[in-house]
This record gives structure tokens, sequence and C-alpha cells, in this order.
């Protein structure tokens, strides 16, 4: 019985390693990503006139007002909503610091979008939800949620009763959205799922085979 679960933790710890060096040797044209509503509807999305040079965020950080479109400065990019008050922030938290340190050398960064709590940019407290390099926090009108949802996004949510085109249904506050080069996205991933962040890190990883 030990034998046996220790094959599997092997098996388990390994199998992403040989998939990827598999994808770097042979495997360029076989396992592309998908590009999510590069051409689907985003059918939830009710106001597509608002774009990203449209939407000006808080810097957490510098207090500095940033447009939306300025914040793409990596060339992979992990954006997410966190919900700052649940008792289990900290496993996501560790999760998206094991993707950071996968990729050590990788552009990439984390962007963290919280709503804003005070108009008053001297006197924010909010803290970065990741004081670490390669991670930034902005905060939003929240008057905007739905447009960074299901406009810019489409996250998704139990609205598309299963008929997302990724297939998932993630809560919004769990899910991590993969953003590519291009900005252009690439993934949707549990970020409370040690399983799913497994894959958003293999599905990176075929992201830079293919490249």
């Amino acid at each position: 019985m030990k034998k046996s679960k220790i094959l599997i933790l092997l098996i388990t710890l390994t199998l992403p390693v040989i998939l990827y060096l598999f994808l770097r040797s042979f495997g360029q044209n076989e396992f592309a990503l998908p590009v999510f509503f590069g051409d689907e509807e985003k059918k939830f999305c009710s106001d597509s006139t608002i774009s990203a040079v449209d939407i000006e965020l808080i810097d957490i950080d510098t207090k500095d007002l940033i447009k939306l479109s300025d914040t793409y400065t990596a060339d992979y990019k992990v954006i997410h909503f966190p919900n700052t008050h649940d008792s289990e922030i900290q496993t996501l938290k560790n999760e998206l610091n094991r993707i950071l340190n996968t990729f050590d050398e990788l552009p990439i960064t984390i962007i963290s979008f919280q709503p804003i709590v005070d108009q008053k940019v001297d006197q924010l407290g909010t803290a970065s939800f990741l004081p670490a390099e390669r991670t930034n926090t902005y905060l939003y009108p929240i008057k905007y949620k739905d447009v960074f949802v299901n406009c810019f996004y489409a996250f998704p949510t139990e609205a598309w009763d299963g008929k997302h085109p990724s297939e998932e249904t993630i809560p919004i506050e769990n899910t991590l959205v993969l953003l590519d080069e291009e900005n252009k996205i690439r993934g949707y991933y549990d970020g409370y799922e040690t399983k799913e962040v497994d894959r958003l890190i293999l599905e990176i990883r075929v992201l830079l085979s293919n490249k």
C-alpha cells in the first residue's frame, strides 16, 4: 500500500516536467492553448463601449492614478479579484507565490484588483495583496466591477450555466485569469486548488514552448 502511494506521488510530481520536456521537443503545434473570446461573444457584458484606457485605477504602492491599459507591463499576467476577508486567503497567496517561484526568471506579474475603500488617495490604508516583486495591487472604482468581470475578462461565473467557453465555473474571488504577451485570455483557474494552479503553471510552459 505504501509503495503504491509513493508511486502515485512520484507520477504526480514528475508528469508536468515530462510533459513540458515533450512539448519543448515535439509538441509545439500539437498543444496550442485556446485564445478565449477572440471571436466568442461576452454574453453578459452590459457595456462593451468602455475600454481599458477609459478606467483609472490607483496603484496601492505609489498612490498614483494609472490607466488599466498601462498595467499590462509584463509578458504574462495573472489577474484576480481576491476577497481579502476570506479566512482561507493565505491558501491563495501561497499558490500565487508558487507561480512566481516556479518562473523566477520569467517576466510574469500577479495583478490583484481590489475595490476602492476611500476616494481620498492620501488616506488609503489598503495594503498590497502580495508584498513581493512582480506583483501589483490596484484599486478600482466599484461601479466598474461588472465591466471587469463580464466585459474585460468574461469570468466563468454561474451565470453562464456551465456554457462558458472554458467549460469552467469558478467563483469570482477564486478565479485566476492568464493573459499572454498580447493580453489575450489563455485560461481560467481556481486559485484555491493546487491542481488548478499546477495546470496554470503547465499552460504557461506550453505558451513558452510555442515561442
